[in-house]
């Protein structure tokens, strides 16, 4: 080998052995200090709320030295997850290079959890002070949850047939059709009669259902469709739904009707003493308070009479005298007034009277002799009816009897 080619040789040694030292130091510095944190499970998978759960950590040494002064840590949990035992745990160094360490963290989430995927915040620290790593890790735990379903289920009015003027009784039944509990459950309807326009449930467990009251006047006759909304809260936060209900309300003038009228004297003379009774009679289902009737008339006595309280399909009479100083027909406006759970009502209604004129005995005789024509004319009117009857009796019987004769000749 000569000197040229022992350089070249030599040269080249050295150059592997340059390369083969390079990648000592990688290797050395590649194998240094390392540590992992994995989640290896969440244990039930599906979390529900108010349920109880598990977090599983592994801790791998991905490095070629052994990790010392090790630390998992939990830095942040979202409000409705609870954990039941220590945040922290130290580990002062593991037995050897390829040691795992297991940790498992009991949890569990709220009553009140809002479902959806929830972040729990971790931190892993280790090594010492010239070498002091930290990492951080995310595990979600995704909370499922059910949504509820309150609908009207059926819908029911007392009285069955509404007419104008009715108190009405509305009830509704509300069921939960959903698989979550529909909780602070309140119905509300939008409507413009005088009453009740809400009404709170509470909770209705999956397939429970409820009745919302309600009570209102049906002021005016016609056919309502009627808005219902309905609040409540599920495992998903609050809900509002909306729904329609139809009424049919008949025309019918209040629940108080005048049932008769009597004048006594019939026919009144100037200067009689007239004795008016109304009797006013609750028509409708509910009882109905301070009953009054007040007669507008220009004589002089009594003006107003108070009846009380109608039950229903009860009647009762309103009462006045007055002196009739003055003759002639007169229409006497008439008010009635009431009142129910829902304010004061009135009705207006007229009623005629003749006051006669007091007259001389001729007067008085020619009226009578008018009234006794009346009748005179109803006897001869009512005598030849019958003796019409009795003529056709007599003429079919007769005409039974010569249709017989003939038949013989």
């Amino acid at each position: 080998m000569n000197h040229t080619t022992k350089q070249t040789y030599m040269a080249l040694l050295i150059l592997v052995i340059l390369l083969a030292g390079a990648n000592t130091v990688q290797a050395v510095s590649a194998g240094d200090e390392c540590l992992t944190a994995v989640v290896e499970d969440i244990s039930p998978s599906s979390v529900g709320i108010n349920e109880q759960f598990t977090v599983g950590i592994s801790l791998e040494n991905c490095g070629t030295r052994v990790p010392e002064n090790i630390t998992f840590e939990i830095i942040r949990i979202p409000p409705d997850i609870i954990v039941t035992e220590s945040l922290v745990a130290y580990i002062p160094k593991f037995v050897y290079r390829d040691s795992e360490r297991q940790l498992r963290y009991h949890m569990r989430t709220t009553p009140d959890a809002k479902p959806g995927p929830h972040i729990i915040r971790m931190r892993l620290t280790y090594g010492s002070d010239d070498a002091y790593v930290v990492k951080y890790y995310d595990a979600e735990v995704i909370v499922t949850g059910e949504h509820a379903e309150p609908r009207i289920s059926s819908v029911r009015t007392n009285p069955r047939y509404i007419y104008e003027g009715d108190t009405v009784d509305l009830s509704l039944e509300i069921e939960n059709f959903g698989k979550g509990i529909a909780k602070s459950v309140v119905v509300n309807l939008d409507h413009d009669f005088k009453g009740i326009t809400n009404s709170t449930v509470g909770s209705l467990a999956t397939g429970g259902n409820q009745t919302a009251l309600f009570k209102f006047k049906a002021g005016t006759a016609g056919t309502f469709v009627i808005p219902v909304i309905i609040s409540y809260e599920d495992d998903y936060g609050k809900q509002r739904d909306e729904y329609d209900i139809q009424l049919t309300v008949l025309d019918r003038k209040g629940n108080l009707n005048v049932a008769s009228v009597k004048v006594d004297p019939v026919l009144p003379y100037e200067g009689d003493t007239v004795e008016l009774t109304m009797r006013i009679e609750n028509s409708g289902d509910n009882s109905i308070n301070s009953v009054r009737v007040y007669y507008d008339h220009p004589f002089k006595g009594l003006k107003e009479s108070f009846i009380g309280t109608l039950d229903p399909n009860e009647d009762g009479p309103a009462v006045i005298t007055f002196v009739a100083d003055e003759a002639g027909e007169y229409q006497l406006p008439v008010t009635i007034t009431y009142s129910d759970d829902f304010g004061e009502e009135q009705i207006r209604t007229n009623i005629n009277l003749i006051v006669m004129e007091k007259s001389s005995g001729a007067g008085t005789a020619i009226i009578v002799l008018l009234i006794l024509a009346v009748i005179g004319g109803l006897i001869y009117y009512n005598y030849r009816t019958t003796r019409s009857k009795d003529a056709v009796i007599r003429q079919l019987m007769e005409g039974n009897g010569n249709s017989d004769g003939s038949k013989k000749e």
